[in-house]
């Protein structure tokens, strides 16, 4: 019940402009984006690949509203694939659609992505077109399968395995050799078109794991569950797949301990690395996957409101003032082990 009222939470911009005004909230969104300026992305993108981690760099952001904001998010693409190949980083970016106008301006979009595949063709980077909810699915398989069409081979997407539709797109788009990204999901989506339990969404993820470790190009293992990365790891082992053959990937600020012993121990991991102003949807999707920070949140709140009530302002009756619950710094935030997936 919690997840599905933040997941919904996350779609309101006046939710949005409330948050992005609290500084606690700022504290523990910061948990979970680099900052809110390239310069932050790419900063960070430099500090993982010194630990022998890769990255993936997300301008957060979706579902534009004007084609010059959708103009706005491809250059700023354009301006990471520059810094990426000006500091010879080991990194790719992210893209979701509907910030290049997928849903209002779909030909308008393809052109940016092509413009944008093609910059990154240039300086070796991988793209990733991220996974959104089950309406922009069949468009953004479409965009992927144009894209090779095009000739660059270089462009993946994520595929969600709580959709019911994956296994299928998973066959249909190993066949012309994209590179996927396997997530579960994190998107609230109705029965008819998603399982609803963990307990069959981890078994299509174990399904479409095995596939493509059988058969994928490079494929792209975005987990944190135990569980499912010694299944990639045991299944790897079965069919000879070498250890740079696939990778695992990992967000930002979550794990930070296994992604290490995974480096140490060989593997290749990548990071997902979000940056920008918009980062109210992307933080209210990660409080989803992972209900506990919500009292972290929560707790930091009030503390805002008991300095606030020191200080004359006016508080909100109804919400109990603690003055000793003031928000801690961002790395005390409570480590999400238990996080789901990325919605990508």
């Amino acid at each position: 019940m919690v997840s599905t009222v933040l997941a919904k939470a996350s779609e309101s911009r006046r939710l949005e402009r409330l948050v992005a005004r609290s500084r606690p909230a700022r504290a523990v969104a910061m948990r979970f984006v680099a900052g809110e300026r390239l310069e932050d992305g790419l900063d960070a993108a430099s500090a993982l690949a010194e630990r022998g981690r890769s990255t993936s760099l997300d301008f957060v952001g979706e579902r534009v509203v004007t084609e010059e904001d959708a103009r706005e998010a491809a250059a700023m693409y354009h301006r990471a694939l520059d810094g990426i190949d000006a500091r010879g980083l080991p990194a790719g970016i992210s893209v979701k659609p509907t910030q290049l106008g997928l849903l209002a301006w779909p030909a308008r979009c393809a052109e940016l992505v092509d413009g944008i595949a093609t910059r990154a063709g240039e300086v070796g980077a991988h793209v990733t077109l991220d996974m959104e909810d089950s309406g922009t699915t069949e468009a953004t398989v479409q965009l992927v399968e144009a894209c090779h069409r095009a000739g660059h081979h270089h462009v993946g997407c994520a595929l969600q395995t709580y959709l019911r539709r994956t296994e299928a797109d998973v066959v249909r788009l190993e066949g012309i050799g994209a590179s996927l990204r396997l997530c579960k999901g994190a998107y609230a989506e109705p029965a008819h078109l998603a399982y609803q339990s963990r307990r069959e969404t981890d078994a299509s993820y174990r399904r479409c794991a095995t596939r493509l470790l059988a058969h994928g190009t490079y494929p792209r293992f975005a987990t944190h569950d135990d569980a499912l990365i010694t299944h990639v790891l045991d299944e790897a082992a079965r069919l000879g797949r070498s250890a740079d053959s696939f990778e695992f990937q990992m967000l930002y600020g979550v794990r930070a301990e296994l992604q290490a012993r995974l480096v140490d121990e060989g593997f290749r991991v990548c990071v997902y690395v979000p940056f920008g102003q918009r980062w109210y949807a992307y933080f209210m999707r990660r409080l989803a996957e992972r209900p506990a920070n919500v009292l972290f949140l929560a707790r930091a709140l009030r503390g805002q409101v008991s300095r606030r009530a020191d200080r004359g302002a006016r508080t909100v009756p109804s919400l109990p003032v603690d003055a000793r619950s003031g928000p801690r710094p961002p790395e005390t935030v409570p480590d999400p082990a238990g996080t789901e997936e990325v919605d990508r």
